[in-house]
């Protein structure tokens, strides 16, 4: 009878521990995804486009199978800074468990200027 009880809630104990090792491990990949894109969109003749073309390829990549429903956002901010924003959901391997993921970097813009 302890055995009808003790299993199943062993069960249900590794299934939330593997789903956050997804969720962590979904994280970090959204997270690398922002890096990639922030240096592309920051590099000397970068643009927001660029940023959002790396961000999205370092997802198809490494992430494709980690991150459900991802999205890649850029904008210009004050003091010609660049924000890229990655979303997502982490995938869910328990029912009804949707943990969202996402990242923002920003980084100054690179561009050489003249003194004077």
């Amino acid at each position: 009878m302890e055995a009808a009880i003790a299993i199943p809630a062993a069960m249900l104990v590794v299934l939330l521990s593997v789903q956050m090792c997804l969720w962590a491990h979904a994280s970090t990949l959204v997270q690398a995804a922002a890096t990639r894109g922030d240096q592309a969109a920051c590099v000397e003749g970068g643009s927001l486009a660029a940023g959002i073309t790396e961000a999205q390829l370092a997802l198809t990549n490494s992430a494709h199978h980690v991150v459900m429903s991802a999205s890649v956002k850029a904008s210009i901010m004050p003091d010609d800074e660049v924000q890229i924003r990655v979303t997502g959901v982490a995938e869910s391997i328990v029912p009804g468990i949707h943990l969202p993921v996402s990242a923002v970097r920003v980084g100054a813009r690179q561009e050489f200027r003249v003194a004077g």
